[in-house]
């Protein structure tokens, strides 16, 4: 009897075959190298920064902060470490997603927010780190997106890599559903049917796993936030209210928000929709 290739069986059966990895399978970005030999340190109002910007940790950057809240406002940061380091770890991993080197350029949009301070006063009345998480795509269209030297983005060869070796949730893990889901339709001939089906069972799937299965599914969740902006014509846009009741959870993250960050995208948009 002849096989007949069904698209859809091989999307859903390739999402659920894959391997989920064990916490020590997978690395952590912010976790230097760490090096033997004695640091050299500037201490400035009791708080210690390494001269070297390159080793600054999470915590230097959330008392780096407070030491510039000091300057622009002449009152005290109040520090709240386990917060204020997860805001920082939020930031740097937006530089290394774009392709910046993540200490200096982390260092360069604190900086840019305390020139900027009045756009965080004037949405929210005060100006505190968590806030500025909200700027991270203005401050990458205004400053970033303007520099010559710059260029944009390229997802696709590493996009179609992980689709081809059938690792459809590291794919959008990493990338987000709108990502994820254009690509299958303009290079796999799935449907927005047969897409948002898959969807739904792998979401399923992963709210109701293990542990690391739910931090898979809030890794999806915080992708599609962060490499928005999309072009208009990209799959599964309206993702949040598609996929309410599986991701409300995620609502309270600092990372969270309500739509996409407006402005033009940051990677090339051409090779996913030109298959």
């Amino acid at each position: 009897m002849k096989t007949v290739n069904d698209p859809t069986y091989d999307f859903v059966k390739g999402i659920f075959s894959q391997h989920i990895p064990l916490q020590s399978e997978l690395s952590n970005p912010f976790n230097a190298n760490k090096r033997h030999k004695k640091r050299t340190s500037i201490v400035r109002k009791g708080m210690e920064l390494p001269e070297e910007l390159t080793e600054w940790s999470s915590r230097n950057f959330s008392d780096y902060f407070a030491l510039e809240y000091k300057k622009a406002f002449d009152g005290t940061y109040k520090i709240t470490y386990t917060s204020d380091n997860r805001i920082i770890n939020i930031i740097l991993e937006f530089m290394i997603d774009n392709g910046l080197e993540k200490n200096e350029w982390t260092k360069k949009f604190i900086d840019w927010c305390f020139i900027n301070k009045t756009l965080i006063l004037q949405k929210s009345g005060h100006f505190l780190l968590p806030e500025t998480i909200n700027l991270l795509n203005r401050f990458y269209q205004d400053v970033i997106n303007t520099n010559g030297s710059t260029s944009l983005l390229d997802f696709y060869p590493d996009v179609k890599i992980l689709a081809s070796e059938g690792k459809s949730k590291e794919l959008f893990s990493k990338y987000g559903i709108p990502i994820g889901c254009t690509y299958y339709a303009t290079y796999k001939k799935i449907s927005d049917e047969q897409l948002l089906s898959g969807l739904e069972n792998l979401f399923t799937q992963l709210s109701t796993g293990s542990v690391q299965e739910k931090k898979l599914l809030g890794d999806i969740v915080q992708k599609s936030i962060s490499r928005s902006p999309y072009p208009e014509n990209f799959k599964v846009l309206e993702w949040r209210e598609i996929f309410s009741k599986r991701i409300s959870k995620f609502k309270v993250e600092p990372w969270w928000r309500n739509e996409d960050y407006p402005g033009q995208p940051r990677f090339k948009v051409e090779k996913f929709l030109n298959g």
